[in-house]
């Protein structure tokens, strides 16, 4: 019975560790690579994107898979699952016309669509450790629920 809570908690765990790696430190480590061009660091970022994708939804299917059968709630796992729904459907398009434009010479302007992706990013990282600690995140909600007053009933 607790091997599946572990299991999923892990999952999350990997998740979060995997995001950390490739959107915190990968990501922006390939900027800083003086002999590689904007376009082409672009075009890296979209592969590794991708791939980050691929391997999100194959960590949540996991995870939703055992919450399933064993009729678990972790709502920080289903809250990360629909932050990545989110990114995808609705930011990432976003930023590949943005990308586009920029691996094209067009000058681009606007919102700044990669700030609301690493918000997503790093929102998701939170509750997913969350999930992992304490096996739900309502640690982070009851904190949200005693803000700004949090040190007065602590």
């Amino acid at each position: 019975m607790k091997s599946n809570d572990d299991s999923v908690r892990t999952i999350a765990l990997l998740w979060a560790g995997i995001v950390i790696g490739c959107s915190f430190v990968a990501t922006p480590a390939k900027f800083y690579a003086s002999s590689l061009t904007l376009s082409t660091a672009l075009e890296v970022g979209r592969v590794t994107f991708r791939s980050l994708l691929a391997a999100e939804i194959i960590l949540l299917v996991c995870g939703v898979v055992l919450l399933v059968r064993r009729r678990q709630r972790l709502p920080g796992f289903w809250i990360a699952g629909l932050i990545l729904a989110v990114q995808w459907l609705a930011v990432m398009p976003l930023l590949n016309i943005r990308t586009d434009a920029v691996i094209q010479g067009q000058p681009v302007s606007g919102p700044p669509y990669h700030v609301f992706y690493i918000v997503f990013e790093a929102i998701k990282v939170v509750i997913l450790l969350a999930t992992a600690r304490g096996g739900r995140s309502g640690w982070i909600l009851e904190s949200l629920h005693r803000w700004p007053r949090g040190r007065e009933r602590s």
